[in-house]
């Protein structure tokens, strides 16, 4: 008979514990929710306020002509080289003060991926239409080729994009190409570029990874506002547009 009780009281002794330990247990989780709610709130705030100094930088234009004005000849953008292009054309000038419902459906896409699509914007712009060859052609088949280009220093973050819309071919990337998608609208392209030790520099053209196909396999794009901005600029929320120019005297600032 004293073993029996014993044994129950055994099994009560063991029954509290359980239950001890189950209120600990809940305890414990209870607390380390309520920490992980505190330390999510800080991680809030601090994104939240990275965001807004992101927002707050000011962004200069380091290369020329984003409006793509056309050089003396008509056959190329003013102050960007060629590259590996075979040909170039405006097929489009987007004008600001114009009724949505009257502008041709490529404007309101290319106005559409920069959040501009009204009767008024920043300042009119061109849409270049580019073929391409897929490779550097003869001896270099094997080698990429690139699109148009300028030359800049690059002593600071900045931000190179562009709008581009693929059209047929190899999928040009990198530069004011990056994120582009076969046959898809028209979208912000591009992303940031740290600064490489103060004292390099860049040429910012996309590659076209072609190699070994024939030369008669072209490609074509239609790109607008290209351009290598300083700081970073979050690509993700549409925030390109056009931004004044820093460097020549003679230069007007929009263009």
């Amino acid at each position: 008979m004293a073993l029996e009780q014993d044994i129950a009281k055994l099994i009560e002794a063991s029954n509290d514990l359980t239950t001890i330990v189950d209120n600990k247990i809940q305890d414990i989780d209870s607390k380390v929710l309520s920490a992980k709610s505190t330390v999510d709130g800080y991680i809030s705030q601090v994104n939240n306020y990275i965001d807004s100094a992101r927002d707050k930088q000011s962004h200069f234009r380091v290369t020329k002509n984003q409006a793509l004005i056309p050089n003396a000849d008509s056959t190329f953008p003013l102050n960007w080289s060629g590259g590996f292009v075979k040909s170039a054309k405006v097929v489009e000038t987007v004008t600001t003060g114009v009724e949505v419902d009257q502008r041709s459906a490529l404007a309101r896409e290319f106005l559409q991926a920069i959040s501009s699509d009204t009767k008024y914007f920043a300042g009119s712009f061109k849409i270049w239409e580019l073929e391409y060859y897929p490779n550097r052609r003869g001896d270099n088949i094997g080698t990429a080729a690139y699109l148009m280009f300028q030359y800049l220093r690059r002593p600071t973050t900045m931000t190179v994009g562009a709008v581009v819309k693929h059209i047929k071919g190899v999928v040009p990337n990198g530069f004011w190409c990056q994120g582009l998608e076969a046959n898809q609208p028209a979208k912000i392209c591009g992303g940031s570029m740290a600064h490489g030790g103060r004292n390099h520099y860049t040429h910012c053209h996309p590659y076209v990874n072609g190699a070994g196909k024939p030369e008669t396999e072209t490609g074509i794009i239609q790109v607008a506002l290209p351009a290598v901005v300083t700081g970073d600029v979050d690509l993700t929320k549409k925030q390109w547009g056009q931004f004044a120019y820093l460097g020549d005297a003679d230069q007007p600032a929009y263009n």
